[in-house]
């Protein structure tokens, strides 16, 4: 039972983790269309660093050890 529980609460998180990335990945493309960052540089770099950040480390991540599974 505790392996299962262990199992749901990590798919879960990863399912949290991947939907919140989504929904800042969308409202990046809404706020780079809508003209957001031509007006506010900061908000630009952060975001946009974050995001880049967020998906090098979730590519990392993936590689090793998701790739390590074959």
């Amino acid at each position: 039972m505790n392996k299962t529980f262990f199992l749901l609460i990590v798919i879960t998180g990863a399912s949290l983790a991947f939907f919140a990335y989504c929904a800042i990945l969308i409202n990046w493309v809404q706020d780079y269309s809508s003209g957001v960052y031509v007006r506010n540089h900061t908000e630009a770099i952060l975001e946009s660093g974050a995001l880049v950040a967020y998906t090098y480390f979730g590519i990392k991540f993936f590689h090793r050890h998701v790739s390590s599974l074959r």
